[in-house]
């Protein structure tokens, strides 16, 4: 039997999938079909039912998050469910009343933590956008906040927090690894520094004050689906502690680059300011935010994709533009 690590993708999917089958075993769920959706950072799976009934299953990778994570991501996801009617995820328990399955395999090394959830229907808004659903999106944000700033947390939830620039749990910080120094030159580094530099600072202060709540941490276009009309906001498998000055940050750090990228924004502000008051207090802030956002997509795009390069030039030039603007 071949060791795991030199299994090509599709051997080591066919082995997840063995493991996924076998945490199938714990939930009460009579499957018709079960079938690989993405093998991406996470392995994710479509399930059937003979009753119609759709769910879906992620095995979560070892590497980008821990138990803790996923642990914070129910906890949340359950209270939402609960108390809103905010369309978001539904995590289904096992028979015995766990949501999270410790699952592991003879020929995986390890273990892997795996949920079931109900099926959230759609397309990417991706394919949607609109200054109109901008305006939904931020109306759905700010009653995300507006539920999370009412939530106890117990001490056993322990969410990671945005509060540096490379924050995730046991983040390889790469921009000086010989491994990838074809992708880091001497400017690219200093560029780098200086604004880890600003960012580090901004999000250290920015902490010092009380008032951190759950936060999505992931909240972008590709994370939301449309469905007869209305907006499902998916995957808070990035949910951590923070202010919601941050989750506007991520949101409004994609699309920069379309023709209607200030009509969105306009929408996605009006739309919150609708339900609360608008958290950011500046537009550096909010620039200072995106750049801490974008040092770190630069670490993980360099770690992940295959052939960065192009993605990481256009990450650079966002920093040399930060730079001259506010450095």
């Amino acid at each position: 039997m071949k060791l795991y690590s030199e299994l090509t993708k599709r051997g080591k999917l066919r082995r997840q999938r063995q493991l996924a089958l076998k945490a199938l075993e714990h939930y009460d769920l009579d499957v018709k079909d079960f079938r690989l959706l993405a093998a991406g950072i996470n392995t994710i799976y479509r399930i059937d039912t003979q009753g119609g009934e759709k769910y879906a299953m992620r095995i979560y990778s070892p590497e980008e998050t821990v138990l803790q994570d996923n642990q914070a991501e129910i906890f949340w996801l359950k209270a939402l469910n609960c108390d809103t009617g905010l369309r978001v995820p539904e995590p289904i328990p096992q028979r015995s009343g766990a949501y999270i399955t410790i699952q592991d395999h003879p020929y995986i090394p390890g273990e892997r933590r795996c949920v079931v959830f109900k099926w959230i229907p759609g397309r990417s808004l991706e394919y949607y956008l609109s200054p109109e659903k901008y305006n939904k999106l931020g109306e759905i944000m700010a009653r995300l906040h507006t539920h999370a700033e009412s939530l106890h947390v117990p001490l056993n939830i322990q969410p990671k927090r945005w509060d540096k620039v490379f924050y995730y749990p046991d983040e390889p910080v790469v921009i000086y690894d010989e491994q990838y120094r074809h992708l880091f030159s001497p400017e690219r580094v200093e560029l780098l520094e200086d604004a880890i530099s600003i960012t580090s600072c901004a999000l250290s202060e920015l902490h010092e004050d009380d008032g951190r709540i759950l936060i999505h941490g992931d909240l972008h276009y590709w994370n939301v689906h449309l469905y007869r009309g209305e907006l499902y906001i998916n995957d808070f498998e990035d949910i951590m502690l923070g202010y919601p000055v941050q989750d506007v940050a991520v949101s409004l750090s994609y699309g920069r680059t379309r023709d209607d990228y200030s009509k969105l924004r306009e929408a996605f502000q009006e739309g919150y300011t609708n339900i609360r008051t608008w958290p950011v207090v500046s537009t550096r802030q909010l620039e200072t935010l995106i750049t801490a956002r974008n040092i770190n997509f630069i670490n993980y795009i360099a770690r992940v994709i295959p052939d960065p390069e192009e993605m990481l030039e256009n990450r650079f030039e966002n920093l040399k533009t930060y730079l001259y603007n506010y450095g």
